[in-house]
């Protein structure tokens, strides 16, 4: 008899499903700030009942994505001038100190791996190329961190960067900017491997400067309004 590869078991539940669906569409802008969703809607779009919709949007809430509108259903948090350098703020202030005492922990092994995160890319209005980008820009710049040696520190960076992906997705759609963020990355792995961490640092903090100032811009342009 021939052997059989057992089946791989899915033990999401419908609710984690939808969450997972429902946040990935939130963050990468699909469902824009300020939209109104009900859980008919939902219901309808993930093909499922309200009762995994309600859970998911519960959890949406505590992640502060959603917000509840009594009587109505729910309301995708928006996001002001004021949040986004408020974020970059504490970025800076965390990705810095990583960097400024990373030296004795880097290794050549890590230089490579941080070369070929650095060579990601995205295509310009493709969200699914922004997500895949994303995704291994928050691995670079948390593998950046992780050069400190200190976990808890690269944790709370990483969570961090994984609250700032919708405004990450603001600046993205905002113009091609994939070679220029290649270069920023090298910008970075280049005076480390020469031992300087305090340009390293310096260098970081203008290009933490430049994608406050792009998601600004986005936002100011989505929104109409003026913010500087």
């Amino acid at each position: 008899m021939a052997d059989t590869v057992p089946a791989t078991v899915d033990k999401r539940t419908a609710a984690d499903k939808v969450y997972e669906a429902l946040r990935r569409d939130i963050i990468t802008l699909r469902h824009k700030p300020g939209a109104s969703l009900t859980e008919a809607q939902l219901a309808a779009i993930h093909g499922t009942s309200r009762v995994p919709i309600r859970e998911a949007c519960r959890r949406l809430q505590q992640d502060r994505l959603l917000v509840g509108v009594p009587y109505k259903g729910y309301s995708v948090t928006t996001i002001s001038a004021e949040d986004v350098r408020d974020a970059f703020e504490l970025r800076a202030v965390l990705e810095t100190s990583a960097l400024e005492i990373s030296k004795a922990h880097a290794t050549a092994r890590d230089f490579d791996r941080l070369e070929r995160l650095a060579a990601a890319d995205y295509t310009y209005h493709d969200l699914d190329s922004y997500s895949r980008f994303l995704e291994l820009n928050r691995e670079f710049h948390a593998r950046l961190a992780s050069l400190a040696g200190n976990a808890r520190l690269t944790r709370t960076l990483a969570d961090l960067l994984g609250s700032m992906l919708r405004f990450f997705y603001l600046g993205l759609d905002l113009g091609p900017y994939g070679a220029e963020m290649r270069c920023e990355h090298q910008e970075l792995i280049d005076p480390l491997r020469c031992d300087d961490t305090a340009g390293a640092a310096r260098c970081l903090e203008g290009q933490i400067e430049a994608s406050r100032d792009r998601v600004l811009h986005a936002l100011a342009r989505s929104s109409g309004e003026e913010l500087f």
